[in-house]
């Protein structure tokens, strides 16, 4: 049975070589035509191929050669006691990739002229045309006994012949028998020929296939060689004797096709197990494994692969060998010389060419808030502003009070930092103020806008990394009022205002006399103790040690800058800045009071604390109703009527989404204008009143046949707009319909009476709510009542604020 990999391959061979393999084998091709349409094998369709079968110890050797070429394909990794580098780079055997493009790729033309010593068989046929005295075209075939019959003449032997001999031969016999006649001589249908592929091949066995057909084109037919195959040796034998080889590399890497032989019929193609090998991997052009024919030295391995990359390191380069007892070692080669060049190779061996590292030497980096950050090549007595000139080099907004260097030990690879000042440096060149680089300095420089506690963070980290018994962590803190707070490098001989410019500076409301240190030192028993100095950091300036933290203490009494948002209905809407302790009353009066159209009972205040709070319940109920529909869906089964579909709970949370939180606090605004001494209330920053205009209308939502809004009337009563909106719906809870106030009280009546109490009476902008009866219903219909409900009460409430 053959394989779906070897039947893939049979799909994409022409129809023709299909055909000729099929003839090959002695099965009738029409039989397997559902093997092209994707039908695949079936129990009583079996190709069968010719196998070439060895005794035991060749197929020991076959599988051990097969085990070696994929550790080779893996790479060779040692025991990590043994090399601290590895590769684990993957290699594959150079050349074999070709055969995944299938037969038809190089399936041999028949549409070219006929070559001049293409030799003349059985099966071959001619067109002959006669012209002068007589003008007629024979298409005549060389019959089995070699000839062809031509009219008039009889029989001409051309079997062996080349196509050059049979044309002139056929024009000396047709000039001496057929005189005044000439002729022409042409080819038309070409025979097959059967060869034989054997060895190393996907299918071995005999194959039809085209005269014009040659070595490559029946390797391919037998769809290509395995990976135990050789690539260099293929052997033509003709009559038991090899003829010529062929080197598919040189097919491969030269394009040259002079040994890639036209056939005979009787040719025996074979493909013997591959020979030597040898890998390259790291930075050359084609890193693969090779087969070695002649080449004996790795500078013949690196021409197989094309050579080295601009990238490759030569001096450390390596051999990874298996040695006489079996084991993996490894060889230092050096590449840059004539003995690394030579050195002679062994089969198995893997050539590691590694690359040039990625650190620069002699180089200074900028980095930070700057035009052209990036390296620059160090020199010696070069500053700060041999890199950075002025100030019109850096971008926008830039922080010259404070400039960074990360600088590296040249012995201990240490980071240490050094602090200087930009705008000094610019200043005075020439002076101390404009540092001296070394090589592999960084220099970073910063903005007011970016948080440089995250763009240092890392170098933070390495400093906590270099710390240990011997050397405490150089780090400190600054918190307080300062623009960035958090952790900083503590640099050479760095003062409490070099940090408070490394932070970014002091804030306005920043006491610049006053800041505290909080020192935590070590004594020679190594006891820890905790101080805390008080200093002005301005006057004294005192160097930081390992470990401080500074903080920079507030004005007493400071308070950000707090307002107010006035909207609608007053003389001069807008936002108002408030003091501590200022109240709505005072805010109402520096407004210029209410207009003539204001409806103070109606005012909706609202707050970002409350905002907030609404915010966090609006998400839980909305976690709670998806929790719900989940699990109804979960318990109920798809044919009872509790499971909720995929557009009813979409709607619900809908709804839900819509509902924006207002942070709406109720006040009486009528009350505090009249008793602003009894009912009147401090602000808070953020706060926000709406006072609308009057509206004449009442609001009716909830489980109502129609929510709708009506034109307040005062003769009617709270049933009386129900009944305007067609009444109740049959899950209404009529005990329990309630009223929001348009101040956004709520008030619950009894069932005996509506609204007679004082001060409880409808009023215009006020909504009456049906809700739904809980009772009744399963939580899903009630999720959706509410929902709606709170969505249709949000509207009107918006529709109050926007009037």
């Amino acid at each position: 049975m053959p394989s779906k990999e070897q039947i893939e391959k049979f799909k994409r061979l022409p129809p023709a070589e299909q055909k000729a393999l099929a003839m090959s084998l002695g099965i009738n091709f029409d039989d397997y035509a559902f093997m092209l349409e994707g039908g695949g094998s079936s129990p009583s369709s079996v190709i069968p191929t010719e196998k070439v079968t060895g005794d035991r110890i060749q197929q020991q050797k076959k599988i051990q050669l097969e085990k070696q070429l994929k550790d080779l394909e893996k790479g060779i990794s040692l025991e990590e006691d043994e090399s601290p580098e590895t590769t684990d780079e993957d290699i594959e055997l150079f050349g074999y990739n070709v055969f995944d493009l299938g037969g038809e790729a190089f399936a041999p033309a028949t549409d070219i002229p006929i070559p001049s010593d293409y030799v003349l068989g059985p099966g071959d046929t001619l067109v002959i045309q006669l012209f002068g005295k007589k003008n007629q075209t024979e298409t005549l075939s060389i019959t089995r006994e070699g000839n062809i019959l031509l009219p008039d003449i009889g029989p001409i032997t051309l079997a062996g012949l080349t196509f050059s001999q049979v044309s002139k031969k056929v024009e000396e016999i047709v000039s001496k028998q057929m005189i005044g006649v000439t002729s022409s001589v042409t080819m038309s249908e070409l025979r097959t020929i059967r060869v034989f592929v054997l060895g190393e091949v996907q299918i071995p066995g005999s194959y039809v296939i085209g005269s014009l057909s040659t070595m490559s084109n029946a390797i391919f037919s037998s769809g290509g060689i395995t990976k135990i195959g050789s690539l260099r040796n293929i052997q033509l034998k003709r009559s038991g004797k090899i003829v010529t080889t062929l080197d598919l590399y040189d097919l491969l890497l030269r394009g040259d096709t002079s040994d890639d032989s036209r056939l005979l019929p009787g040719d025996v193609i074979f493909v013997p197990p591959i020979g030597k090998t040898v890998g390259l991997s790291g930075d050359v052009k084609r890193p693969a494994i090779y087969e070695l024919k002649s080449e004996k030295s790795v500078e013949d391995a690196l021409k197989l692969a094309g050579g080295l990359l601009p990238t490759a390191y030569m001096p450390a380069s390596r051999i990874e060998r298996i040695t006489q007892a079996g084991e993996k070692t490894l060889v230092n080669l050096d590449l840059s010389t004539p003995q690394g060049k030579s050195f002679k190779l062994k089969d198995a061996d893997v050539i590691q060419i590694f690359s040039t590292l990625n650190t620069m030497r002699d180089i200074v980096k900028l980095d930070g808030h700057v035009k052209r950050p990036g390296g620059f090549a160090w020199r010696q007595n070069m500053r700060f502003t041999d890199i950075v000139s002025d100030v019109d080099e850096l971008l926008a907004n830039p922080d010259i009070e404070i400039g960074l260097i990360k600088r590296e030990q040249k012995l201990t690879r240490k980071i240490t930092t050094v602090i200087f000042s930009p705008k000094k440096a610019f200043r005075n060149p020439s002076s101390a103020e404009n540092p001296l680089l070394h090589p592999r300095d960084s220099v970073i420089l910063f903005n007011y806008e970016d948080d440089r506690t995250e763009l240092l963070k890392e170098l933070v980290s390495q400093m906590k990394l270099q710390a240990s018994f011997e050397e405490r962590e150089k780090t400190v803190r600054v918190d307080g009022s300062v623009r960035f707070q958090g952790e900083y490098p503590l640099a050479d001989n760095m003062k409490a205002q070099d940090l408070i410019h490394l932070a970014g500076g002091l804030l306005e409301h920043a006491l610049e006399t006053r800041a505290e240190i909080t020192r935590r030192t070590l004594d020679e028993n190594r006891n820890n103790s905790v101080m805390h100095l008080k200093i002005d950091p301005f006057q004294e300036n005192p160097q930081l040690v390992e470990g401080d933290s500074l903080r920079i203490l507030k004005v007493p009494m400071w308070k950000e800058k707090e307002t107010i948002t006035l909207q609608g209905e007053v003389m001069h809407p807008g936002t108002y800045s408030i003091l501590p302790g200022e109240t709505l009353m005072d805010v109402i009066h520096r407004s210029g009071g209410l207009t003539p159209h204001a409806y103070a009972s109606g005012a909706v205040f609202s707050r970002v604390e409350l905002r907030e709070l609404e915010e966090e319940r609006l998400q839980d109920l909305k976690a709670k109703i998806e929790s719900d529909i989940a699990a109804t869906n979960l318990t109920e089964s798809s044919l009872k009527p509790g499971k909720v579909d995929d557009k009813e709970a979409q709607k619900i949370i809908e709804n839900l989404s819509k509902v924006r939180p207002l942070g709406r606090m109720v006040i009486d605004l009528p009350k505090i204008l009249s008793e602003p001494n009894s009912f009147d209330f401090p602000l808070e920053d953020g706060d926000s009143l709406t006072i609308p205009k009057h509206k004449p209308s009442i609001m009716v939502v909830g489980e109502v046949q129609y929510p709708t809004s009506h034109f307040f009337d005062r003769k009617l009563n709270t049933m009386d707009y129900v009944e305007r909106s067609g009444g109740t719906k049959q899950n209404a809870d009529k005990k329990r319909i309630y009223i929001v106030k348009a101040n956004g009280r709520v008030f619950l009546p009894k069932s005996s009476a509506w609204f007679k109490v004082k001060g409880n009476n409808l009023e215009p902008g006020d909504t009456i709510v049906v809700p739904v009866d809980t009772d009744r219903v399963d939580p899903i219909t009630m999720w959706s009542s509410v929902t709606t409900i709170m969505y249709q009460a949000a509207l009107g409430v918006a529709a109050i604020a926007s009037l």
